[in-house]
């Protein structure tokens, strides 16, 4: 899939498998037609498609990067993936996760899936010296422009699907406001996070704590935008109630994924003006 999280693992399994002279088949636009969310449906569509196509293995990414919830109800979206997808796609062909962010200890994990898709030891290794560079790959903080900035707080995949952002863009720009997307670095968002103090396990929750914590302190930030569906992709517990018990500094709303992102622009746009 080129979705959820993709661009914080996807370069690098890419490259390797090419390497190890694997066919990678990328998933096409089709149309799915359930009662979800157009960020869920996206995925939806991606899946179907690859299955069409006569895949072997499907690559599927852990977002939580092997940290399991031992508190609350976590949406099985946040926390796994692949057994979500198996009661919504018959037929699911297997599944290899793999980690949604990059770093020198993914290299076993490679090793052995590389052996498994080739059955050649010699050219998983061979494949792997020429790629595992790119297993130290660093963060390039967005480009990123505009005046009256709105920054969006949610759960991290939700801001890997470029046709949402787009939605939002446009909505927001509508009353002359601009996105703006935290630019730290995942693993600085998660120590943001972690200073909160509010108990979080899951990495995907501490980074949206992390975003709430660094966008409410940034200046040139005017307004906060808390996207939150409690089905598919919801804020944790603790930080919602942090916003009800101390409000951030700053104008701020909740949506949800579909949200009328126009009404929201003209909400914020309200409590922005002098």
């Amino acid at each position: 899939m080129n979705s959820w999280l993709a661009d914080r693992y996807l370069p690098f399994w890419a490259s390797y498998l090419q390497a190890l002279e694997v066919e990678v088949v990328r998933p096409q636009e089709i149309s799915v037609n359930l009662p979800v969310p157009a960020p869920i449906r996206r995925v939806l569509s991606q899946v179907f498609s690859l299955k069409s196509q006569g895949i072997d293995f499907l690559l599927l990414p852990d977002v939580q990067l092997g940290v399991e919830a031992h508190r609350g109800n976590p949406s099985p979206w946040l926390v796994d993936l692949g057994a979500t997808l198996e009661r919504l796609v018959p037929g699911l062909p297997p599944t290899l996760v793999v980690p949604a962010e990059l770093s020198p200890e993914v290299a076993g994990l490679a090793a052995k899936i590389g052996q498994l898709l080739t059955q050649n030891p010699m050219l998983a290794r061979r494949a792997l010296e020429r790629t595992k560079h790119q297993l130290n790959s660093s963060f390039t903080p967005p480009k990123q422009s505009g005046v009256h900035l709105v920054g969006v707080v949610a759960q991290p995949m939700l801001l890997s699907d470029t046709d949402w952002l787009n939605n939002l863009r446009a909505g927001l720009a509508e009353y002359g406001l601009h996105l703006f997307l935290a630019d730290k670095a995942p693993s600085e968002l998660r120590q943001e996070g972690s200073a909160l103090e509010l108990g979080l396990e899951l990495p995907t929750d501490l980074e949206a704590a992390g975003m709430h914590r660094y966008l409410s302190r940034l200046g040139k930030v005017k307004g906060l935008l808390y996207v939150h569906d409690p089905e598919y992709l919801p804020l944790p517990n603790p930080l919602r109630k942090l916003l009800k018990k101390s409000e951030p500094p700053k104008p701020w709303r909740v949506a949800g994924l579909e949200a009328p992102w126009p009404q929201v622009a003209a909400e914020l746009a309200q409590g922005l003006r002098p």
